[in-house]
């Protein structure tokens, strides 16, 4: 007795190391088996699961079965043993299954030895209250078998099955999850960085939607120059979700983030052991890029040394990992971005004229916002619309002044200061309209400095408050002067005086 116990509590334990050593459903059941064999002396053993979809009962793994036999395995609810166990939930033991006729082998791998007796046990795999499949063993039958012993260490084993199964249909839940979630946000960035979403209509934008549009599909090197803050990030992710490799992955390194040693490892990963702090292998931004594209933003930062390698990558495609010897194939596109004068940097010996002229492959240049006035608006409005929703507030409208405000800037920090002078506007506005108070300080100093002194007298900071107040409510009320002078508390003749005075035009509004 104290044998048999010994003997079932290390087949649980060997169950238990089966079910950490793998995550993997199919390895997990053959340990499972192997180990029923080792300790139980097997002749055969299945496991088999229902498939809803089929509706049949198919064996999962076997043991002591060839390939082809396992095959044949299949059973709908009912048919044969298996088949019973799984439509009722009882087990079913045979002392001798040469003298049970129930028994299909449908495997053929079953032959009757003289003078040897074969029982048969096999008991249902249960999950959350349902059967979904069977365990069935055969072995060599003793005189002193205890058959219900034997019964009660395989139920204990469908059990731990069950759960294998149920641990593998989480992870099976997980994938997909996690794969539909890639999908669409892969779909969601497509649709972000689609070259229409990009906002502008001026000429100088239109030629660079005409470029995009022009090299998406190619191989070629795109290199985009371009003032800091007018978008070069956005014009490289519509080169990449427009080509043929919108599928595979984009990558994005900032040049200027990083020393060169740690840039370095960041391109190229590194080797375990190839500095200190390197405890591990680490996979370099070119490898996460393969088959997609790399943008290296600021290549005008780069130091001579990685211009070298750099240059090593883009003539060869290949490289090598900090500390390693290993050389790597790199599948990669690149796109780099700069607002530095190359040509000057050239000239001042701190850029390689070879690489240069390897990257130069196909300019698109991104002109500065100042020369691209008429798309001011566009983008505050787009701003607008973005920022008032993500703070949740009902905001629909700039007030004219403020309009000339943004129109008269000069914005030397481009698409990035338009941006950030919306956001603050729109966090201190608490009406439906954003009016010049709520503009930022750089704006009301450009506007004031169009006096000799750059100072505004309170009485023409009064008037410019009034016009300001007029203007919006004769477009909210669509120009109607009595309706507006009603709404504002004045009389209909002190609005006419003040609409004379202030040059405005009620009908242009």
């Amino acid at each position: 007795m104290a044998k048999k116990l010994t003997r079932d509590i290390e087949v649980l334990g060997d169950m238990a190391r089966a079910f950490t050593d793998s995550l993997n459903l199919e390895d997990t059941l053959e340990s499972i088996l192997k180990t029923l064999d080792t300790h139980l002396k097997l002749q055969r053993g299945t496991i088999t699961l229902f498939d809803p979809q089929s509706e049949t009962i198919k064996t999962e793994v076997a043991h002591g079965v060839s390939k082809r036999s396992q095959k044949l395995g299949t059973y709908k609810i009912g048919e044969g043993i298996i088949g019973m166990v799984v439509e009722t939930g009882q087990e079913v033991v045979i002392p001798d299954i040469h003298k049970d006729p129930r028994f299909l082998s449908k495997t053929g791998q079953r032959r009757r030895s003289k003078g040897q007796r074969i029982a048969f046990f096999c008991v249902p795999i249960k999950l959350d209250g349902n059967t979904i499949g069977a365990l069935s063993v055969d072995r060599k039958a003793k005189s002193d078998d205890d058959f219900q012993a034997n019964v009660r260490l395989l139920e204990i084993i469908s059990t731990m099955v069950a759960q294998a199964v149920k641990l593998d249909r989480l992870i099976q839940f997980d994938r997909r999850e996690l794969t539909s979630e890639n999908e669409r946000l892969r779909r969601q960035l497509k649709g972000r960085f689609d070259m229409h979403n990009m906002i502008g209509t001026s000429n100088s934008m239109q030629e660079v939607y005409s470029l995009i549009e022009q090299v998406a599909n190619s191989k070629a090197t795109v290199l985009i120059r371009g003032e800091s803050g007018t978008g070069k990030d956005l014009v490289a992710h519509a080169v990449h979700f427009n080509s043929l490799r919108c599928e595979k992955p984009f990558v994005k390194i900032n040049c200027t983030a990083l020393p060169e040693t740690l840039l370095e490892s960041e391109l190229f990963g590194h080797e375990k052991g190839a500095f200190t702090g390197a405890v591990a292998r680490k996979l370099g931004r070119f490898e996460m890029a393969n088959g997609g594209t790399l943008f290296l933003d600021e290549i005008g930062d780069f130091s001579m040394n990685l211009q070298i390698k750099l240059l090593r990558v883009m003539q060869f495609k290949e490289f090598e990992r900090v500390g390693g010897h290993e050389t790597i194939k790199a599948n990669v596109r690149i796109i780099v971005a700069t607002n530095k004068d190359l040509e000057a940097e050239i000239k001042n010996g701190l850029f390689r004229e070879d690489l240069y002229y390897r990257i130069n492959v196909f300019p698109i240049f991104l002109p500065p916002l100042r020369e691209r006035k008429n798309d001011v608006m566009l983008l505050a409005d787009h701003f607008l619309e973005k920022f008032a929703k993500e703070n949740g507030k009902d905001i629909n409208r700039i007030s004219t002044p403020a309009i000339e405000m943004l129109t008269s800037y000069h914005w030397p920090g481009n698409i990035r200061e338009l941006e950030n002078c919306l956001e603050r506007s729109v966090l201190l506005c608490n009406d439906d309209v954003i009016r010049s108070e709520h503009m930022p300080p750089s704006l009301q100093i450009a506007k004031t400095s169009e006096h000799s002194d750059g100072t505004m007298t309170l009485t023409e900071i009064i008037e410019n408050k009034e016009r300001e107040i007029i203007v919006d409510a004769l477009k909210k009320n669509g120009g109607k002067q009595r309706k507006t002078a009603t709404d504002l508390g004045v009389t209909e003749r002190i609005l006419g005086y003040k609409i004379k005075k202030y040059e405005i035009h009620p009908k242009y509004l």
